[in-house]
C-alpha cells in the first residue's frame, strides 16, 4: 500500500449552480466510502473554494482519483503526490499498518 496527498482542483468553467451542488454531493459521497472502508484518513476544502486536500493510501491511485464523481465529470483533477511516513502521532498507528 502507498500513501498519498491529493490536491484537488476545479477546472476551469467547470459547472456552477445545481449541477456543480449535485456533483459535489457524489463526490463528498465517494470520499465518505473511503473514510469508511479506511482507504481516507482525512478530507478537507482549501480555503477560498479552489478545490482540496484528500490524504489517501492505495495500490492504484489513478483508478481511486478516475472513480471519484467530480473527476468523472470533469470537474476538478487531481495533482498527485505520494508520501511516505517517517513519524506518526500513536492515533494513526492503525492508519498506517
Amino acid at each position: 500500500m502507498k500513501y498519498y496527498l491529493l490536491e484537488g482542483t476545479f477546472v476551469e468553467n467547470h459547472p456552477k449552480g445545481e449541477e456543480l451542488k449535485k456533483a459535489m454531493a457524489n463526490h463528498f459521497t465517494y470520499l465518505k466510502i473511503g473514510l469508511e472502508n479506511g482507504s481516507v484518513l482525512l478530507t478537507g476544502p482549501i480555503p477560498g473554494g479552489s478545490g482540496g486536500i484528500v490524504i489517501v493510501k492505495s495500490s492504484d491511485i489513478q483508478k481511486f482519483c478516475d472513480d471519484d464523481p467530480v473527476v468523472k465529470e470533469g470537474i476538478q483533477q487531481y495533482r498527485i503526490i505520494e508520501f511516505s511516513s517517517n513519524d506518526y502521532q500513536e492515533c494513526l498507528k492503525q492508519w498506517f499498518e
